[in-house]
C-alpha cells in the first residue's frame, strides 16, 4: 500500500551509519525531508546524493537518507564527505521494509528512461558504477513531512533537489 499526500508517515526506528540511532518521532514539531535512494554503486544515485549534499546546506529542514547499500558500503562511500544528515542503510535482510512501508517499489517506465538518460550525463561527470547492491529496478523517492508527521510532498522517481527546495520555500 502506498502512502500519499495527507497520510501519516509510517513510524521507524533505525540505525544510521553516521549519526547513530534515529527515530521518526524525534522530528515531531519540525518539517522533515526523507529521501529513498537506490545504492551507492549506482552512478545516478551518486549524482543524486551530491545534489542532496548541496541542498542540505541551503535548508534548515532536517533530512534523512535511506539507501539499499550494505552498512560497510555506505560507510566507505561516505568517507571524505561531510554529511550532516543521517544515512540509513536498508539491506535486504528485512525485505527493504521501510521502502515497502512508504510504498517505494519498482521504478516505472518514465523513471527508468530518466535514469538511462541521466546515466550518460553522470558518466561525463566522472561517476562510475560500483558494486551492485539492492534492487536494480528500485525506484528512488522523496517525501516531505509536516510538523505533525503528515506527508505533504511525494515524489516517486528521480531526486530533484531544486523541486524539493522550491517546495520547502513555499511552506
Amino acid at each position: 500500500m502506498k502512502v500519499g499526500m495527507g497520510d501519516s508517515a509510517p513510524s521507524f526506528s533505525m540505525d544510521s551509519v553516521n549519526k547513530g540511532h534515529i527515530e521518526l518521532s524525534w522530528y515531531s514539531g519540525s518539517n522533515l525531508v526523507l529521501v529513498f535512494g537506490r545504492y551507492f554503486g549506482c552512478p545516478v544515485c551518486q549524482d543524486d546524493f551530491d545534489q542532496l549534499l548541496a541542498m542540505s546546506v541551503k535548508t534548515e529542514v532536517p533530512i534523512i537518507y535511506f539507501t539499499q547499500s550494505l552498512e560497510g558500503s555506505a560507510r566507505k562511500y561516505l568517507e571524505g564527505y561531510d554529511v550532516d544528515f543521517p544515512v540509513i542503510p536498508v539491506p535486504n535482510k528485512n525485505g527493504y521494509q521501510i521502502y515497502k512501508d512508504f510504498g517505494v517499489g519498482m521504478m516505472g517506465f518514465n523513471t527508468m528512461l530518466s535514469i538511462l538518460r541521466r546515466a550518460g550525463e553522470v558518466k561525463n561527470k566522472g561517476k562510475v558504477h560500483g558494486d551492485y547492491e539492492g534492487r536494480e529496478t528500485q525506484s528512488p523517492a522523496d517525501f516531505v513531512l509536516d510538523e505533525s508527521g503528515k506527508i505533504i510532498h511525494v515524489n516517486r522517481g528521480l531526486f530533484d533537489a531544486e523541486a524539493v527546495l522550491d517546495f520547502l520555500g513555499s511552506l
